[in-house]
C-alpha cells in the first residue's frame, strides 16, 4: 500500500487491492476481444501483402495477336525480374518458357521432360551459366509458342533448369525477334504461319 492513502479496514484485504487477485470481469473480457481484433487485423494485413507481392512479382505472360499481313505476333511484356515469358507446349504438354536469346536450344528440366512424355535422348554436355552440365538431347519434338507450332525441334533436357523452360535459338530463328522499351515481340517470318 502507498503511504498517505489510508484504506478502510473492510477493503484492505480485498484481492484487487493486494494486486494479486483477478481483475473485474468487464475489463478482462474487453481486453481479450481487443487482442483478437488486433490479431485478425495483422493476419489479414499479411495475407493482403502476400497476394499483392505475389501478383507484383509474378511473370507477365505474352499476348498473341495477328497483324494486318497475317503474321502472328506475340507481344511479351517485361516481367519485374527483367525476363520475358510466354506460354507454350512441348508435344502438347503446357509449359511456360522464358525467352533466352543466348540459349542455343530449347531447354527443360528432366521432370518436365517426363511429364511431357519425351523419349530418352542421347547424352550430351551443355555449356550453362553455371558451367558444364550433363544432360541429353531429344531430337524431332514439337514446340508450340503462343499458338505457333514448330516441328523437328531438338530439346535439351538438363536437371536443375526448373519448372520454366528456356526458349532458345532453335525456335527463335524461325521468328523475327524485336525488343523495344519494356516489351519483346516475336513475329512469324514470311515462310511460317500458324
Amino acid at each position: 500500500m502507498a503511504r498517505g492513502y489510508p484504506v478502510p479496514e473492510r477493503l484492505a484485504g480485498h484481492a484487487c487491492l493486494r494486486g494479486n487477485g483477478p481483475r473485474p470481469p468487464g475489463r478482462h473480457a474487453a481486453s481479450g476481444k481487443a487482442n483478437i481484433v488486433y490479431l485478425l487485423f495483422w493476419i489479414s494485413l499479411v495475407v493482403v501483402a502476400y497476394f499483392g507481392m505475389n501478383a507484383l512479382i509474378a511473370p507477365k505472360i505474352a499476348k498473341v495477336a495477328v497483324s494486318n499481313n497475317g503474321a502472328l505476333e506475340i507481344v511479351i511484356p517485361r516481367s519485374r525480374n527483367g525476363h520475358y515469358f510466354v506460354e507454350g507446349a512441348i508435344n502438347g504438354h503446357p509449359i511456360t518458357f522464358m525467352v533466352d536469346t543466348g540459349a542455343t536450344t530449347v531447354a527443360i528440366d528432366a521432370r518436365v521432360a517426363r511429364a511431357a512424355g519425351l523419349p530418352k535422348g542421347y547424352v550430351a554436355t551443355f555449356g550453362t551459366a553455371s558451367g558444364p552440365a550433363q544432360g541429353e538431347n531429344v531430337p524431332r519434338q514439337s514446340v508450340t509458342v503462343g499458338g505457333l507450332r514448330i516441328d523437328d525441334v531438338t530439346i535439351a533436357v538438363i536437371d536443375g533448369v526448373g519448372e520454366v523452360g528456356l526458349l532458345g535459338q532453335n525456335v527463335l530463328r524461325h521468328l523475327d525477334v524485336t525488343q523495344s522499351g519494356d516489351q519483346m515481340i516475336l513475329r512469324t517470318k514470311g515462310d511460317l504461319r500458324r
